[in-house]
This record gives C-alpha cells, structure tokens and sequence, in this order.
C-alpha cells in the first residue's frame, strides 16, 4: 500500500503548446526522434543526387540543365541542413489540422500522484501504477518533465502544472531521489 505521507498531486490539462513542446522534445531528443531526423537528411540529399544526374545523363536545353542544378544544390544541401525545422513545422501543421478532429486526445484533467512509494496517472478512466524503480529516465526542460516509463511512453509534466521553474525543479529532484532510493537506473545527477 503506498504511503500518503510524502504524497504530491500534478494536475493539468494538456495544450497545443505541451503537444507543440512535447513533439520538439521527440524530435530533438529522443533516439527515435534522431533517426527520423537523419532519415530525412538522407532523403534530402539523395533526392538533390538524383536531380543533378538525372539532369546530367538526359540532356536538355543548357538554362533548364543550370536550374535544375541550382534546385539538387537546393534539394541536397538545403533539404538535410533544414530537415529539423522541416519536420517541427509538419508536427506544427499536424497538431494545428487534428484541433478539432476526434482523433485528438484531449482529456479534461490529467492528475498525477507522486506518493512514497509509486507514481499513479489518472486521465479520465485510465489510471496506472507506476513502481519508481521501473522508471527509465527522467528529463527536465525548459516546457516540462518528461518522464520515460519506456522506450516509446514518455509522460510529460508541462510547466504550467507548477507555480513556475522553481517548483517544477523540486518535483524534478524529488522524482529523481525516489528513483534512486528505489534502485531505479533512471536517477543521475540532473540538471
């Protein structure tokens, strides 16, 4: 049984923002996120490739033959130097189409307890028990704490559940020294 002692409740609601803040964080940080990133820069590149042969194996009027170079420099060079912002501004576009879609999660209240012994998850119906050893990381932003129950579930905490920096740090350490105490693998020295 867990102890109610030491227990703290999160409760928020998630935004486009948590979801804008969320998807920047998987893009950017996450292994996932990298490969999807470097798929596109390869992409990118090859793409830009196969216009200049194209281009150079089919002969055409010399000024179309020099704008398609200028666009495979374009394609090649551009595509893999912008390919983040590319993909953010997808999730950008994705999150604002699916706004009132059906499709889109939005529970009215998500209400986390971080209690001596587990950390539980309520979001309408669903709830779930979490045993702080069996966390796999926990990361602290700028926008939220994001908390890695696996590989691919990443629960965030977003800073508008907290009074400000200053809070949503404590709820950080604490998290972090609960998980050390359990002999999780995720404590490490923060940040």
């Amino acid at each position: 049984m867990a102890s109610n002692k030491n227990k703290r409740v999160i409760r928020f609601t998630l935004n486009d923002e948590d979801y804008r803040a969320f998807g920047r964080y998987r893009i950017m940080y996450t292994e996932g996120g990298r490969k999807l990133v470097n798929r596109q820069r390869i992409t990118y590149f090859i793409s830009g490739l196969a216009i200049a042969a194209l281009f150079t194996v089919f002969h055409v009027e010399h000024n179309f033959t020099i704008l398609a170079y200028i666009v495979a420099a374009v394609v090649g060079i551009g595509g893999p130097l912008m390919a983040e912002r590319i993909l953010l501004r997808q999730q950008d576009n994705t999150i604002q189409a699916s706004k009132d879609s059906i499709e889109r999660i939005h529970p009215d209240e998500n209400i986390v307890t971080l209690s001596d012994d587990e950390l539980i998850t309520e979001a309408g119906e669903d709830r779930q028990v979490f045993d702080y050893k069996d966390i796999k990381l926990v990361d602290l932003t700028d926008d939220a704490i994001y908390v890695w129950m696996s590989d691919t579930m990443i629960m965030p905490f977003p800073k508008h559940a907290f009074k400000g920096m200053p809070e949503m740090k404590a709820a950080y350490d604490w998290l972090q020294a609960k998980i050390k105490a359990k002999g999780g693998d995720a404590a490490g020295d923060g940040k």
